[in-house]
């Protein structure tokens, strides 16, 4: 079967729907000052009011705003929805258009609705579309489909799966690949990493390789041009880490399973909900080595439906399968994973 055919793996339209609504949103920058107010509709709602035009201030861009003007966010997840409103209203009218008076904000509109707000934005807007076309004139060909897409709060994260293909074990074959995580906003810069893609069970993660990040503001060379290193790069570490995986197969854990696991989620910290999920995995297919492990953490990661209720929580066991993966050594008294 072609990795195209397997579940979870998406074509370039279906990877480009994903992000149609961001792609509409049009960049409007405006000038801080008495033309800038606040004001609340009848739903509670808060809106803008810039010159002539009224615009809904969506929640997340709420929170981009109140963010920067030092609002903690614990702080404010604490108070009552209906009550946040009259709360942050006069310091977004105060601040807004007297404090930051003749600065520059941009917003993402579509429409009638602002869904992302980014103070002090002096780059150039960047599409996700616009990275994906330059990353297919890097790989040309060498595309066989891309993998786990989702948004976060500040970026759109996908994976570039390649025809380059090795066998871990008896019935394993891997993909070698690329993460990339953009930035819509600009907030965070453009990053890649090495991915690994199973066949077998159709899951993928990342690795704990950071190559080179790329910045929109003061960014000597265009993104294009950056993707052609940093692809390069990423491509040279996948034997690498086939390598690693492959000794993961050689630590037999089978009589202690439950320590090594205990040890490997809570030092990262991992929620309960996702904890309970990988134990259930490993109780039914009853791991015999750190490989089994690492798989049951890589497959959660891909297709665990607990991310539906707590996105935020997405790719929390990719890294602690990563951190396995390079740091495989266990303790021969207490079994415990060694750093």
């Amino acid at each position: 079967m072609e990795i195209k055919q397997l579940s979870g793996v998406l074509n370039k339209q279906e990877l480009l729907d994903k992000v149609a609504d961001y792609e509409r949103a049009t960049p409007t920058d405006i000038e801080l000052g008495g033309d800038t107010k606040f004001t609340v509709d009848k739903e509670n709602n808060i809106l803008l009011n810039y010159k002539d035009k009224t615009s809904v201030v969506c929640p997340v861009a709420v929170n981009n705003l109140v963010s920067y003007i030092g609002f903690p966010k614990p702080y404010l997840s604490k108070i009552p929805v209906a009550q946040i409103t009259g709360l942050v209203l006069p310091h977004l009218n105060y601040w807004y258009q007297e404090e930051l008076a003749g600065q520059t904000l941009r917003l993402l509109v579509i429409g009638d609705n602002i869904i992302t707000a980014i103070p002090k934005a002096n780059f150039k807007h960047i599409k996700v579309s616009e990275v994906i076309a330059a990353i297919e004139r890097v790989l040309g060909k060498a595309i066989a489909g891309y993998h786990k897409a989702y948004f976060g709060p500040d970026t759109f994260q996908f994976s570039v799966l390649t025809p380059r293909e090795i066998e871990v074990k008896e019935g394993h074959m891997y993909n070698s690949g690329i993460r990339i995580q953009h930035s819509v906003t600009g907030k965070v810069s453009t990053n890649v990493a090495p991915y690994l893609f199973n066949q077998w069970c159709a899951n993928g993660a990342t690795t704990e390789h950071q190559l080179d990040s790329w910045k929109r503001r003061n960014q000597k060379e265009d993104i294009e041009t950056w993707l052609q290193s940093v692809v390069t790069e990423a491509s040279k570490l996948f034997d690498s880490e086939v390598t690693k995986l492959r000794t993961l197969c050689g630590i037999k854990v089978n009589t202690e399973t439950s320590k090594v696991l205990d040890s490997v989620l809570e030092q990262s910290s991992v929620p309960q909900r996702l904890s309970n999920e990988v134990r259930s995995i490993l109780l039914d297919q009853r791991p015999e080595d750190l490989y089994d492990i690492y798989q049951a953490l890589t497959a959660v990661d891909t297709h665990s439906r607990l991310f539906d209720e707590h996105p935020n929580s997405r790719g929390v066991l990719d890294k602690v399968a990563a951190h396995l993966a390079s740091h495989s050594e266990l303790c021969p008294t207490c079994h415990r994973q060694m750093n």
